[in-house]
């Protein structure tokens, strides 16, 4: 396998703390927008199908038509709780296959608004003779998607360390050309430059014979919310129409923290380095603005049919980065260049300069259709298709080349249509609920199982007020690697729950 071919099926959900960063990984994971996160707990529980429904601020982000079934107004707000769970697999793929090293555990919570809102009623009243009969402004924010997560690893890798890629990377290069990281361990005398004759550079030869104990811990924060001013109007209550526009929030931390210890040389203990430690951070913000227009049809009274577009996002981002690296050797350990010894049990751990950088992104319109099936008042049946090309997101910044970041983006991504199904059934005051919705993955021949919503909930409503609760379990996939090498690569497996509980309280006026 090239190492291309390892960025596509293993990067784009994980970069590795010890590999530069790589764009397009931004790109799909901030193009991902998942808005029944920010729906009501009535429209979580259904699979999070709302296209051609009415008559919940959710509408506000899905399709702003929904909004002209109002007929009075209302507040919401909807507390989350998400309980996630990532069982994560280490292993290194040998010529037969994935062969296992060790698996971990890890478990996040996270408390969060689902979204909070207002939607403000200018109808006619429900018995005038106009054909328009008026309509109704949201103002929302809602969570269009989390970042939370927790992922660990540690096993025994009998073919390589992370030197081995420091050393891949380096080359030739002089020390002033060194990447980042290939410099830090240049800097903890990890490796060191082996010269001819008129001191040109050959090649880098490293102190640590590998072999090692590999740890890894992932640490990522965060969340992608929007504001969504949007209005939806009536006519004649068998056309509704409506348009908005969405402010977009963003913040991502990830934090990773990668070791390696136990080396061994062969079969001999490699006394001399107890451990190497790698640290890094890296911050996201972003701001940008997208638009929404929306559409429903009411042919026959039991049927609705709804469509919406969602422009791109236009997106601006700010990031910072650093990366640290100590090398722990034991009490002793000396090295001596141009008559020059080092103690290197004493040297100081090396620290990067704060990496600042802009850039900017272009996300993927969206496309939905769906249709609503009314079986009388005891509930309905509905169902939504979205469509999505990830080949169109778009990276541009003034602080460094993203060409070969939009090349990755156009070769490596798909279309995808995502799916959510749901229904309602209704007795006197309460309101039973569920659905399912399924994600494909929009990496080209990824192997990584799509992410799927199993959905269910229930409700209770009067004429003043209504009480809803949703649970939305989501199973999904994730592969990162320590580093890439061209042989024996390392790789982390991980297979994702995450249990998200939600109450909606929403009061009429």
């Amino acid at each position: 396998m090239t190492n291309k071919l390892y960025l596509i099926l293993f990067g784009l959900l994980g970069y590795s703390v010890v590999s530069n960063a790589q764009y397009f990984e931004d790109a799909l994971r901030f193009s991902q927008s998942n808005y029944s996160l920010g729906s009501t707990a009535r429209i979580q529980a259904i699979g999070g199908a709302q296209v051609a429904l009415g008559g919940d601020i959710s509408s506000a982000m899905s399709n702003p038509a929904g909004l002209g079934f109002f007929n009075k107004s209302v507040f919401v707000v909807t507390p989350s709780l998400d309980f996630i769970n990532a069982n994560t697999e280490f292993g290194i793929i040998r010529p037969n296959g994935l062969q296992t090293q060790g698996s971990e555990e890890t478990f996040k919570n996270n408390f969060n608004f689902a979204n909070i809102g207002t939607v403000i009623n200018f109808g006619k009243g429900r018995f005038t003779d106009d054909k328009f009969k008026g309509g109704s402004l949201a103002i929302s924010l809602s969570r269009n998607n989390t970042y939370h997560l927790s992922r660990s690893y540690e096993g025994e890798n009998g073919f390589n360390s992370v030197v081995d890629n420091i050393l891949q990377d380096a080359g030739n290069l002089s020390t002033n050309n060194l990447s980042e990281l290939g410099y830090a361990a240049y800097d903890q005398f990890l490796i060191t430059p082996v010269v001819d004759g008129n001191d040109n550079i050959q090649f880098y030869d490293a102190f640590v014979g590998g072999y090692p104990i590999q740890r890894e811990t992932i640490k990522q924060r965060g969340s992608h919310y929007q504001m969504n001013i949007a209005w939806g109007g009536n006519y004649d209550d068998k056309f509704y129409f409506g348009g908005g526009m969405g402010v977009q929030l963003l913040n991502y931390n990830q934090n990773r923290s990668y070791e390696e210890f136990d080396f061994l040389q062969g079969t001999e203990d490699l006394d001399s380095l107890n451990a190497i430690r790698i640290d890094d951070e890296i911050k996201v913000r972003g701001a940008g603005v997208n638009f929404n227009v929306g559409a429903i049809f009411r042919p026959v009274s039991f049927l609705t049919i709804g469509a919406s577009y969602t422009s791109p996002s236009f997106m601006t981002f700010d990031e910072e980065s650093y990366i640290d690296l100590a090398a722990d050797w034991d009490a002793g350990t000396t090295y001596t260049e141009d008559g020059t010894t080092f103690d290197l049990a004493t040297i100081d751990p090396y620290q990067s300069d704060l990496f600042v950088n802009k850039y900017r992104l272009r996300t993927p319109s969206r496309v939905s259709v769906g249709a609503a099936a009314f079986i009388g008042k005891n509930g309905f049946l509905t169902g939504d298709l979205e469509f999505v090309d990830y080949s169109r997101a778009n990276l541009n910044s003034d602080d460094f080349s993203t060409a070969s970041d939009n090349d990755v983006i156009n070769d490596s991504f798909n279309s995808v249509v995502n799916v959510r199904v749901g229904g309602e059934y209704r007795f006197d005051n309460f309101r039973l609920r569920a659905g399912y919705a399924i994600f494909p993955d929009p990496v080209k021949d990824s192997t990584l199982d799509d992410r799927t919503n199993i959905t269910f909930g229930f409700g209770y409503r009067t004429f003043d007020y209504y009480l809803d609760f949703a649970v939305v379990s989501s199973s999904s996939q994730q592969q990162a690697v320590p580093y890439f090498i061209t042989d024996n690569q390392p790789v982390a497996n991980s297979d994702i729950r995450n249990t998200a509980v939600s109450v909606t309280f929403g009061l009429n006026f």
